[in-house]
């Protein structure tokens, strides 16, 4: 996996005398502009009749069926959109500032699937909580996520290439256990999966009310810590020179960030990559608007950029698919879809090293051919367990003389029924372990790095996309057809 070199604050520009303030306020004024068109764009999509010119009909006189739409629907999802960029934005600036690394976002480091997991296991165990008191478990759910990810990359000291590994790793095992929780609690869950993908959909103003003064608040901390923030990017041992508590202002910022994070999780799900994209994007300005990297300036223009993104992406949705789309398809979908083409973008733009050319030094252990043997051995016999216990554990659990029974043809209809189902299923999993192990081990040779497999370079995830579409347009296909197409 590529490192990203650390953004050094000598190669940021200097201030240019009088040129920076206008040129921060200019910027700031086109971006509040963009976002009030983004804004009007929005209120006028929905799926009701309700137009732009009914809309413009309430500046000059009453319409009622208008401001009932308006109340009821499109003001509430409109102020869901603003929140939650706002409270991502600042988050993505916080956490890419102390990481110093411009993947670090609350997706990258786990902490939107924290917040989610934890939420998702309150309600599949039957536990309805107020708006507040749910907030408070996403935080504590994502302050554990943090701490995990901190605790796997030695507190972020090793380098913040393991740090965005870690939270990489730990997101997506959390996102795996909520996955799962989803599938086995499929009744009292039932309402969480748009909302786990980022919906913007609100029946009122009430979750809204509630939060705003949270998130409000932490980033106004967000701001008074601004200076800070400019003091620990000039490094830590600069920073510690000069007075500043590091690890104090680390851990203050990280849960503001994570504040925020949650507060954004409990009102509309995790809306993927929002805090990764709107730093990114304000600090693409460096070069025209020289005081862009002051956290004063950086955090609230993140903030504005966070919301143009929610909003935006929402209105491109229901602009292209309608505007019932904007109800059954959530506007994480396309935040994330963003998102990806950044992660692309930054890809692309640091470059590695290349492969490595020689093994890495170090003293190399050499095994004996008895060892090999005893090692093959061992990995034979746990996969043949695995095999004979996938046959056994089910539903209906089978002895191992009903197996042998089954081979011979002996067993009544009702082992035979299980076991025949059964079997297909177990030699499935056997022939899809045996592929993508070897697909591991083929990549990682090609690569020469032991992170690369199928799924991390989009393999696992273009075959499955494939697979779909065709079934999608042609339900009848073959098994060959199908395997063509993903491959």
């Amino acid at each position: 996996m590529t490192a990203l070199p650390r953004p050094e604050p000598a190669t940021w520009p200097a201030p240019a005398g009088g040129r920076s303030a206008p040129r921060v306020v200019g910027a700031f004024a086109v971006a509040t502009a963009v976002l009030l068109v983004v804004a009007a764009v929005h209120l006028t999509q929905g799926t009701s009749s309700v137009g732009a010119l009914d809309l413009l009909r309430l500046l000059v006189g009453a319409d009622d069926e208008a401001a009932r739409v308006l109340v009821a629907s499109r003001v509430p999802r409109l102020l869901a959109g603003l929140a939650i960029g706002v409270a991502l934005g600042f988050a993505g600036a916080a956490l890419q500032s102390i990481a110093r690394n411009p993947l670090a976002s609350p997706d990258t480091l786990a902490v939107n699937a924290g917040a989610h997991l934890a939420i998702v296991a309150a309600a599949a165990f039957g536990v309805t909580l107020p708006v507040l008191p749910a907030g408070g478990l996403a935080l504590c759910g994502g302050l554990a996520a943090a701490g995990l990810v901190m605790a796997l990359s030695a507190g972020g000291q090793s380098g913040t290439t393991r740090l965005i590994l870690a939270g990489s790793a730990t997101a997506l095992a959390l996102n795996s256990l909520t996955t799962l929780l989803l599938l086995l609690f499929e009744q009292a869950t039932i309402g969480l999966f748009a909302w786990g993908n980022g919906s913007l959909v609100q029946s009122d103003l009430r979750a809204l009310t509630q939060l705003a003064p949270v998130i409000c608040l932490a980033v106004a901390a967000l701001l008074a810590l601004g200076h800070r923030l400019d003091i620990l990017a000039l490094g830590d041992d600069t920073a510690t020179v000069l007075g500043l508590d590091v690890r104090r202002t680390r851990l203050l910022v990280t849960v503001l960030a994570v504040l925020l994070s949650a507060a954004a999780v409990t009102l509309t799900g995790p809306v993927g990559f929002v805090g990764l994209c709107a730093p990114v994007i304000v600090r693409l300005l460096a070069p025209v608007v020289p005081g862009v990297h002051r956290h004063r300036v950086l955090l609230p223009l993140s903030g504005i950029a966070g919301v143009i993104i929610v909003l935006g992406s929402d209105v491109l949705l229901r602009a292209v698919l309608g505007g019932q789309a904007g109800v059954d398809i959530p506007t994480g979908v396309v935040t994330t879809l963003f998102g990806a083409a950044i992660l692309i973008w930054l890809a692309r733009r640091h470059r590695d090293a290349g492969p490595t050319r020689r093994p890495p030094g170090g003293h190399a252990v050499v095994r004996s051919a008895a060892f090999h043997r005893v090692v093959v051995a061992c990995c034979v016999a746990v996969g043949v367990a695995a095999v004979v216990v996938g046959m056994l554990a089910g539903d209906t659990w089978v002895l191992v003389g009903d197996i042998a029974n089954w081979i011979q043809g002996r067993t009544g209809p009702a082992y035979t029924f299980v076991l025949d189902q059964r079997w297909p299923r177990v030699a499935a999993a056997v022939l899809a372990g045996a592929a993508l192990a070897v697909a591991g081990t083929t990549v990682q040779a090609v690569c020469r790095n032991p992170l690369a497999e199928p799924g991390i370079l989009g393999i696992t995830a273009g075959a499955g996309l494939g697979a779909v579409a065709l079934l999608t347009f042609v339900p009848l296909a073959g098994v060959w057809a199908v395997s063509g197409v993903a491959g």
